[in-house]
């Protein structure tokens, strides 16, 4: 069977950095197609477009960044639940 994927940190500044990169991609697509469609101004759809591409890249590797951290919590965990269960 698989190995379960631990869940991703709690720390509350690691979910603000997310939200805040979900916030940004989601502007930056909108920028993207309000400057096509609505100004007609390739100048600020192409600088909505790298936004969006830009913070999320950043997000998958925060995302990469939290899971490896996760990993590594879980495996301390089991480390130390392992050596407590041999003393007793």
């Amino acid at each position: 069977m698989a190995e379960k994927t631990p869940p991703l940190p709690d720390d509350g500044i690691y979910r603000a950095i997310l939200v805040v990169l979900v916030i940004s991609l989601v502007i930056g697509a909108a920028m993207s197609l309000a400057g096509e469609l609505i100004w007609h101004n390739e100048a600020i759809s192409q600088t909505g477009g790298w936004i969006a591409v830009i913070s999320g890249a950043i997000y998958f590797v925060f995302r990469w960044l939290g899971r490896r951290e996760a990993k590594r919590q879980a495996q301390q965990q089991a480390a130390r639940d392992d050596g407590d269960g041999k003393d007793g």
